[in-house]
């Protein structure tokens, strides 16, 4: 191929990041992809996609989905719409043939995300799923050590994800906040993030237990209304986790972290060492290195700090000195899509990768509401 026809479905914050990403794959990795066109971008309204083409440089605007994912000029699809019009969409563009590029989460349940597993199959396209926390240096680095054994055993971890901003009882509803149109609250908008993370890092899970909170029950139904529209998600879930290797674990999401900013902490605890990263720290690794020698005054133990930044083999810029930026994950996530799709290796993280991070969801929703464990379901 000489040329990669992009076509976006929504421009709101994940799409706008998306087309920067696009714009910048050229400049981070030159020559190692075709030429990244923008085709063609949809929005719901014409006053609306004409101001996406205009702002984001795509050759031609649409308001209506079909016709983008018709566009002979258009190969990938880019899924960044709410999570309730993942489906339907997906599968218009796997019947027209076309690879899709989607935000997280898949879909609605497991039973959307199995369809649409096979309903990719049957076409043969590839779909790539936007997990873009798993291109931040320091996680690759955990995972590159991790598989070396140098933390032998897993014992436990311990992972959590706080946001803030959904205190105020007079914000207003939102589809995020309906349960038929978002799938579930922090745990789908947070918490596939980490369990698509732990998966990356330790393997897959076997079974959970969950607790769900919602702290505000009704908002109003638009900014400054006195009409109230009931809460069907939950503000904030914790989990106890089961691997299937063994190790245990918790995991907690919240989205009314008081103070919080995009607070993701992971640790990690074997039996030769220990791994911690902090979003907010993003550009290093902390080790703890138990083989090391001990001695009376502590000898050669203690955390080790490893520079990560953005040590990305084969990157033209920035150089591996700069420190990182939550956009360049996002561009790195769509350049090994787009790598795979060329070079035709598997994708990483795929469509298989959303449906199994959508299964240890809907056993927590299960466990939620039983009080008890419940086991994983596989694909």
């Amino acid at each position: 191929m000489k040329a990669i026809g992009i076509g976006l479905l929504g421009y709101g914050a994940s799409g706008r990041i998306h087309t920067l990403g696009y714009r910048e794959l050229s400049l981070l990795y030159p020559g190692r992809l075709p030429e990244i066109r923008l085709a063609g971008v949809c929005t719901r309204t014409p006053d609306s996609a004409r101001a996406a083409a205009q702002q984001g440089g795509f050759s031609v605007w649409y308001s209506e989905p079909s016709a983008l994912i018709r566009d002979p000029a258009v190969e990938v699809i880019d899924c960044s719409l709410p999570n309730y019009l993942h489906r339907e969409m997906l599968l218009s563009a796997f019947a027209a043939g076309k690879h899709v590029y989607c935000e997280k989460p898949l879909a609605l349940d497991g039973a959307e995300a199995r369809q649409l597993v096979q309903a990719a199959g049957r076409a043969g396209v590839k779909v790539g799923l936007t997990f873009n926390f798993r291109f931040i240096p320091a996680l690759m680095r955990a995972r590159q050590l991790i598989a070396q054994g140098a933390l032998g055993g897993i014992y436990s971890f311990h992972a959590e994800y706080l946001h803030t901003g959904y205190q105020n009882p007079e914000r207003p509803m939102s589809w995020r906040l309906r349960k038929d149109q978002a799938g579930g609250g922090a745990l789908v908008d947070l918490g596939s993030h980490l369990i698509d993370l732990i998966r990356y890092l330790l393997g897959e899970f076997k079974a959970v237990r969950a607790l769900l909170q919602t702290f505000i029950r009704e908002r109003p139904v638009a900014q400054g209304s006195r009409e109230k529209e009931p809460v069907t998600v939950e503000d904030a879930a914790w989990l106890q986790a089961r691997l299937a290797s063994g190790a245990i674990g918790t995991i907690e999401v919240t989205r009314f972290a008081t103070g919080a900013l995009d607070d993701l902490n992971i640790e990690i605890y074997g039996e030769k060492g220990a791994l911690r990263f902090k979003l907010m720290d993003a550009n290093w690794l902390y080790w703890f290195d138990a083989t090391r020698s001990a001695g009376p005054l502590g000898g050669e133990q203690g955390w080790t700090r490893l520079e990560t930044v953005q040590h990305y083999p084969g990157a033209a810029l920035p150089p591996p000195r700069s420190f990182l930026g939550w956009t360049r994950t996002h561009a790195e996530n769509q350049f090994q899509f787009l790598r795979s799709l060329m070079e035709g290796t598997k994708v990483e993280p795929d469509i298989s990768d959303g449906l199994r991070t959508q299964l240890v969801m809907e056993a927590a929703y299960r466990s939620a509401e039983a009080g008890d464990w419940a086991p994983v379901q596989q694909e």
